[in-house]
């Protein structure tokens, strides 16, 4: 599976099969109890931590993609601050969706290519879904 994380496209393979495994460093039964407002609550502490968090840690990032894939029906996730700051991680905004197979496929080549950009997938993606 391919999953958008702001500017960055993982392949995160198949996420509940991921998190079921011994290498995935949650266990089952804390993935099980958590819930899709905890995972937005994590992924909000994590970007306040470091907003560059797809590039500085991307298996981080891509963990937390693997989550957020389990636990929604989505496959993008586009979280930051706002531009002024976020005095907390509360303030993290964070916005789901679900993007064709299409869309993420063309952008993932362009990240393999070298010519993702985040313009390109601001234009691709998140412009019409604000």
């Amino acid at each position: 599976m391919l999953f958008l994380f702001n500017d960055r496209v993982f392949e995160i393979g198949r996420p509940n099969e991921i998190i079921q495994s011994d290498t995935f460093p949650l266990s089952s039964k804390n993935f099980e109890s958590l819930r899709k407002r905890d995972v937005l609550n994590l992924v909000r502490e994590e970007l306040f931590a470091d907003q560059l968090l797809v590039h500085n840690a991307p298996v981080r990032a891509s963990q937390l993609a693997t989550i957020i894939a389990a636990k929604t029906n989505a496959n993008a996730i586009l979280a930051g601050p706002p531009a002024g700051g976020a005095p907390n991680p509360a303030h993290i905004a964070v916005l789901l969706a679900e993007v064709s197979m299409l869309a993420m496929s063309s952008l993932h080549m362009q990240q393999k290519n070298g010519t993702l950009t985040t313009s390109g997938v601001e234009e691709a993606v998140w412009s019409s879904l604000r």
